[in-house]
């Protein structure tokens, strides 16, 4: 190190000006900027991408206003990169303070395209260990190192500093000054200096160099190697070479403070520097290679290292503000009573309580805290300890979670929630500034990346239907802009019968970078969407038809406003729906349907309304073909039998009422309505009648499923198709002596969830369900308890209370008595049954017989057997 010191002072002479950084650092972006105003270089080289070179008339386009990102996007499978720039980020500064001054810019490291290679054949793959066996994560570009990386491997930071924070030497300066994680060091150390310390560069960047060139020697080469950085500063240190030989004044260097030791080596020919010299290609580098970038707006969220950003400083709205104190008059001193005063603010608006003594026993424990730790003001870290201990009222701490207003008040504040500014027409693809347009016409806001959600009532408000279908749209081609959370969804079939919906949106640097992505397949939004649709198309044409897969792409299609491509998508389901062996689907898909007329006018669907009819016609004959096959269903395939044939009965309940009569003047086609008194079944049109036929046989088939006649002819209890007489007869003659208990049980459980209440309604449908379970031996009774618990579910609590009462008054019983939680396991039944049989056989060898419950008559096996005489 003693040796590299000397080597940056001859560098110094020789025009080679090196300037280590710590990203988005405003200690660093003042230190830089002083640099360049007094060394006024003939060229000012920045860390990134080579490509990133055709981007600088963007990036220097006084309408451009960070933050912002280049955008990279790799080959296919190689994910993209995002290099952030904020307005106190030092390459920011260099940028554009070498440029106002007339000096050349450019970029001078590996591209993204060969850096995201390396991690996919594993030659970067950004894990090592150093000697003392902490991990090291620093791929470039790897995915710790994402914005979400656990759960987003799309978006990727090309500016890591995982190697630093994983630094022994770091931690242990840090357990020395009291500090506890590398970055509270680095604000004792650098942030926490004065406006004019900071205007010393030489100073500065010496101190840098020193802390960033002693955690490097923390790691082997091998690890260096194994995560790119050789590699890199392979060709940094080369294109550093290249400049000073070809330019006659200064040269400026600004990278990442890691990556300065090894330049300082390579480029004064040390024996260490080796490592990184060997690696060079014989023949030189080259030009600088070529591929795409786009600049997209980026925003604070994602540059917060305490929301998962991989690389540079924390809570970048407390170093906005640091920044620009740094350049008012008396600098930073009054900044921490600022924030204090913000926050609080922000809770009370939350719901929060803080008072002005709060603020101010905050403000003073911040300023003993600062003196304590002998840093000229307030830093991040005593602001935070400072709120903890004067606001914080709970242990919940300073955390973010629903109802937690002070939290979410301090992420808000020191956090930021900044957007930047792109001009239009740069550097983006149209796609991306259309978009952007198309959501402004709308009235929605996308200044910044605040999640919002937006309340529609489309059904009534054109210009509501004209929102939903952009956000729709926006959803589909899969932008990550917009999800709908409640209200209508004509795509899943869900809350049909509401009238508002709403849409959570939010306009983040993801949805830019989703949008450059999909470019490629189209200069807008609707061409973007007919290329996915095609593509859905093709691949529920080819892989499995299924018509529940196509009749929800056609609801896609339809509210996202692409109806012209629906004669296309009613042939592919017609033609779905001749071959689809599953009825689930079938209803499924014809649900979709029925639901799309009813919202006909609405939706605009007018002129397709005959045609939608036709096909719901068309489907029920596939319907009616296909109900058969439902008798055949095992056990385990029962239950989702039933559960079709629930929505068969909603299907034509709901095609009854879809007929061609005009729609009402003044609006939609009502939907949801009552049926008329009547069964609906019995009334619907005749393009129901070959399913109910169907069913009908079905339900008079005694080698049927168990639970599907079960199911069936509650059904028809339910439509009056069945008396009541009748209905109890079925009941009987399923539960009569020496029948199978488990088709006893599944019979009750199709019974109990098609039509729960006909048990509580129906007297002597009760009374032949409770002889017939009482009549069950005792064994058998303990083999089906769990499908007979399971069965007896379908009732709600209350139904569950009254049949608690009814089972009461017969059994000469207290209802509290019955209808009571035990804890207790089915184990716990077996033993105590098997402790009753002994003691009363015990009784009965005694001559006491009658003092066991009735054992001198019998043994009780069923717990509901002789209840009368239970206690």
């Amino acid at each position: 190190m003693q040796r590299a010191a000397a080597a940056v002072e001859r560098l110094r002479a020789d025009g080679i000006y090196l300037a280590p950084v710590r990203h988005h650092s405003p200690a660093c972006a003042l230190a830089v900027g002083a640099l360049v105003e007094e060394v006024r270089p003939a060229v000012v080289l920045v860390e990134g991408p080579e490509e990133y070179g055709r981007l600088l008339p963007a990036l220097l386009d006084p309408r451009t206003r960070p933050p912002v990102a280049v955008l990279s996007l790799g080959t296919e499978g190689g994910g993209a990169g995002f290099y952030p720039l904020a307005e106190f980020s030092p390459e920011w500064v260099a940028l554009r303070t070498g440029s106002r001054l007339g000096a050349e810019v450019a970029f001078v490291d590996r591209s993204w395209v060969a850096r995201a290679g390396d991690e996919r054949s594993g030659d970067a793959p950004g894990r090592g260990v150093p000697d003392d066996g902490a991990s090291v994560e620093d791929a470039p570009g790897g995915a710790d190192d994402a914005p979400g990386a656990d759960d987003d491997a799309f978006a990727r930071t090309l500016q890591s500093e995982r190697n630093l924070a994983h630094s022994r030497t770091i931690a242990a300066v840090a357990e020395r000054l009291g500090c506890r994680d590398h970055d509270e060091v680095w604000d004792h150390l650098f942030e926490a200096r004065t406006s004019e310390r900071l205007a010393d560069w030489r100073e500065l960047f010496d101190d840098v160099f020193a802390w960033a060139g002693l955690a490097r020697l923390d790691y082997e080469e091998e690890v260096l190697d194994a995560d790119g950085s050789l590699a890199r500063e392979a060709l940094m240190s080369a294109r550093v070479a290249e400049h000073r030989a070809r330019v006659e004044g200064p040269v400026v260097v600004v990278t990442g403070a890691f990556h300065t030791l090894a330049l300082v080596e390579a480029l004064t020919g040390a024996p260490e520097g080796e490592a990184v010299v060997r690696r060079r290609p014989a023949g030189g580098y080259g030009p600088p290679t070529s591929a795409d970038a786009w600049l997209i707006r980026y925003d604070h969220e994602r540059l917060d290292g305490l929301r998962g950003y991989g690389a540079g400083m924390p809570s970048p709205g407390f170093y906005e503000r640091l920044w620009a104190a740094h350049r008012e008059p008396g600098g930073p001193s009054a900044l921490g009573t600022s924030l204090l005063v913000d926050v609080a603010a922000e809770a009370t608006a939350r719901g929060a309580q803080v008072s002005l003594a709060e603020i101010a026993s905050a403000a003073e424990q911040a300023t003993r805290l600062a003196d304590l730790r002998e840093r000229p003001w307030p830093g991040r870290t005593d602001l935070l300890d400072a709120l903890t201990s004067c606001f914080v009222k709970d242990d919940g701490g300073l955390d973010v979670g629903i109802g937690r207003p002070l939290g979410q008040a301090v992420a808000e504040v020191f956090g930021g929630r900044a957007l930047g500014e792109v001009p239009p027409g740069t550097a983006s693809p149209p796609l991306v500034q259309r978009a952007r347009e198309r959501a402004e016409e709308l009235r929605l806001v996308v200044t910044d990346s605040t999640p919002r959600r937006t309340r529609l009532d489309a059904r009534r408000t054109p210009r509501h239907r004209e929102r939903r279908a952009f956000l729709a749209l926006m959803d589909f081609v899969g932008s990550g802009f917009a999800h709908q959370v409640s209200g209508p969804d004509h795509v899943a079939g869900r809350g049909m019968g509401l009238l508002i919906e709403e849409w959570e949106y939010a306009w983040t640097p993801l949805v830019e970078a989703s949008l450059v992505e999909l470019s490629h397949q189209g200069a807008t939004l609707e061409a973007v969407a007919v290329h996915r649709l095609h593509r859905l198309e093709h691949e529920l044409a080819t892989t499995g038809r299924s018509a529940l897969g196509v009749a929800r792409l056609v609801a896609q299609a339809v509210v996202a406003g692409l109806s012209e491509h629906l004669d296309r998508l009613v042939a592919l389901l017609r033609s779905t729906l001749d071959v689809d062996p599953s009825l689930e689907s079938v209803v499924g898909g014809l649900h979709r349907l029925v639901d799309l007329w009813d919202a006909r006018v609405e939706l605009g669907l007018e002129d397709h309304a005959d045609d939608l009819l036709d096909l719901l016609d068309h489907g029920l004959a596939t319907v009616a073909y296909l109900v058969p096959g439902l008798g055949a269903v095992d056990a385990d395939a029962e239950p989702a039998a039933v559960g079709t044939l629930v929505a068969l009965r909603d299907l034509l309940r709901e095609a009854g009422r879809a007929t061609p009569a005009p729609v009402p003047d003044g609006g939609a086609h009502p939907r949801g309505d009552a049926p008329p008194p009547g069964g609906a079944l019995t009334r619907t049109t005749g393009r129901a009648e070959p399913v109910l036929r169907e069913l009908a046989r079905l339900r008079e088939d005694r080698g049927a499923a168990p639970g599907v006649r079960g199911a069936l002819v509650a059904l028809a209890a339910t439509e009056d198709a069945l008396d009541d007489d009748v209905l109890v007869a079925e009941v009987r003659a399923q539960l009569s002596p020496g029948a199978d208990p488990v088709a006893v049980v599944r019979f009750l459980g199709g019974l109990l969830r098609v039509a729960p209440d006909l048990l509580l309604h129906t007297p002597e449908l009760f009374d032949a369900v409770h002889t017939g379970l009482r009549d069950l031996d005792g064994d058998a009774f303990l083999a089906v308890l769990p499908d007979l618990r399971r069965a007896f579910t379908w009732l709600k609590p209350a139904e569950t209370h009254r049949l608690a009462q009814q089972v009461a008054t017969r059994t000469g019983s207290r209802a509290e008595r019955i209808d009571v939680h035990l804890a207790a396991t089915e184990q716990d039944l077996r033993a105590g049954l098997a402790l009753e049989r002994e003691l009363a056989a015990m009784l009965t060898r005694d001559g006491l017989g009658a003092w066991g419950f009735g054992a001198s008559r019998h043994t009780p096996a069923n717990p509901l057997s002789d209840q009368e005489n239970q206690p």
